[in-house]
């Protein structure tokens, strides 16, 4: 090679070198010296148009890579990763774009919201990826049942929203009802099976009435206001909204607030009722029913909120306050009496789920025949996961006994009183209420004792309203007795007064029996 020919070549490598040094200092944004960049600029125009056109096809795929992560972050953030249905935030601004007055619809439109029953007790019993596999079938479901001018999403845990055109109230009802028998089936995960039921809330706005607003959160929270109300009716249900239920759940929204402070407070407390030996009359057993001071409406009974507790999740709160002064009166009465009652307490599903529950009351140092758990028929063996049912083993094993409350009136059947193994259970007033006039009553009755005697279960009759309701439940082979006949609830000074007259006696109750007379917490 010449002289000259090397120094070309000399000359290129470095041309080549220079540009090498310009992209990568485009690419990592490297420090480069200002002399050095202009002299590679200048060395070379062909590598320069080379430079520019690589530089610009890379800025092009860049460009074209971040709108497409855009995209995907959009879709994202618009959609329910576990079901693939537009999510809350989505449904909510294209319910905005909806209502605005240069775009809406001149027909009135249903918000339909629909959640799953009891479907954390399913999430819980049979794990979250039974809960998951549920979830995406009812999406599915919704899906194939809408039509594609409605809008669908998932706003929440177990909770879908469709929002669908109508001519009239009756239209969106008859769409509500049709999905809820869609979606009351069975669901099959590996092999396990699980029923579900769906609460329906409803509501229909006219956007052409002038009563009518056009404000997104006030259309979502009529039809959950709906929804509220149809879990509260019972569950399984349908409720179309109306002015009216507002105002019932503003009150209940402060009642919820009166309800946690409540806790926090210690404002619930026990009043007894005596269970007494049918052959004897005496008073062998006390029911704990739980009462709420409230501090400007007076005593309030369960009725009034205990629903109210289970939505906010705090019945366990309240089951461990009214075991707690179970335990302490216990102990009163033991030093007061020669023979205490033993007192019955209830406990709910989420008490007797809760891990702490068997260390509570190891701690509590209950003995055997002091306290006993009432758990509701509602809570049947079915929906008990395992921590449940090594809670009751436990209490088995400790000596603490656990009874069926409400016996009768839902869905406790014979596989439940053989898993559960209760020590007694408690026939439901309803049952018990018609047996003074009618022979069926008494003939069904008959029956749930025959069964309990062949499984050694002690059986108390509930609802004794007079001496006739005694004298055929205790013929019919009942052994405890509790109602009005005998008493009434009442508070702790007057039940302790009763114990102790009673004691005083040693002998029967009067036959009239009834002492509501005395101080009384209805």
């Amino acid at each position: 090679m010449t002289l000259a020919g090397l120094a070309a070549l000399t000359l290129i490598l470095a041309e080549l070198d220079a540009f090498e040094r310009i992209y990568g200092f485009s690419r990592a944004h490297e420090d480069y010296e200002l002399d050095e960049i202009i002299t590679a600029l200048f060395a070379s125009p062909v590598i320069l148009l080379v430079f520019t056109f690589r530089r610009l096809n890379d800025l092009k795929k860049e460009i074209k890579r971040r709108v497409t992560a855009e995209a995907d972050l959009r879709h994202l953030a618009q959609t329910d990763l576990l079901t693939g249905l537009p999510n809350r935030h989505f449904f909510f601004d294209a319910l905005q774009k909806r209502l605005n007055p240069q775009t809406r619809s001149s027909l009135p439109f249903a918000l339909i919201q629909v959640d799953l029953d009891r479907f954390k007790h399913v999430n819980d019993r049979l794990g979250p990826a039974f809960g998951d596999h549920i979830l995406k079938q009812v999406a599915h479901l919704l899906a194939e049942n809408t039509s594609k001018d409605w809008m669908l999403a998932r706003i929440g845990g177990d909770e879908f929203v469709i929002a669908a055109d109508v001519q009239q109230e009756a239209d969106a009802k008859a769409i509500a009802t049709e999905l809820a028998t869609t979606l009351k089936r069975s669901f099959i995960y590996q092999n396990t099976e699980c029923t579900i039921g769906v609460s329906i809330g409803v509501a229909v706005h006219d956007i052409n009435s002038r009563g009518d607003v056009t404000d997104p959160e006030t259309q979502l929270m009529n039809a959950d206001i709906a929804l509220h109300r149809a879990k509260v009716g019972g569950r399984n249900r349908i409720e179309v909204f109306e002015p009216s239920f507002r105002s019932d759940f503003e009150k209940n929204t402060v009642l919820s607030n009166d309800l946690l402070r409540a806790i926090a407070n210690k404002e619930f407390f026990p009043v007894y009722q005596p269970l007494v030996d049918s052959s004897t009359k005496k008073i062998v057993g006390a029911e704990a029913l739980v009462r709420w001071r409230h501090p400007t409406r007076g005593v309030l009974p369960p009725a009034v909120f205990m629903d109210l507790a289970q939505t906010l999740g705090v019945l366990a709160d309240i089951d461990q306050a009214m075991f707690e002064e179970a335990v302490k009166k216990r102990k009163t009465w033991e030093r007061m009496l020669q023979n205490p009652p033993r007192i019955s307490v209830n406990i709910s599903a989420e008490r007797l789920k809760s891990p702490s529950f068997l260390s509570t009351v190891q701690a509590a140092g209950v003995q055997p025949n002091t306290i006993i758990f009432e758990i509701s028929e509602a809570v049947t063996f079915e929906e008990l996961d395992d921590v449940s049912k090594y809670n009751l083993d436990a209490l088995e094993g400790l000596g603490v006994e656990v009874e069926i409350d409400d016996f009768g009136s839902g869905r406790a059947s014979i596989l439940s009183l053989l898993e559960m193994k209760p020590r007694r259970l408690k026939i439901d007033r309803n049952l018990t209420a018609p047996v003074v006039e009618s022979e069926q009553a008494r003939s069904l009755v008959a029956s749930i004792l025959d069964i309990a005697r062949t499984l050694s279960i002690e059986v108390v009759a509930e609802g004794v309203e007079t001496s006739q309701h005694a004298d055929i439940l205790t013929e019919q082979g009942c052994t405890l007795l509790q109602g009005y006949y005998f008493s009434r609830p009442i508070e702790e000074a007057a039940f302790e007064a009763l114990l102790q007259s009673d004691e005083a006696r040693n002998t029967t109750l009067p036959a009239h029996g009834n002492v509501h007379l005395t101080a009384s917490a209805g």
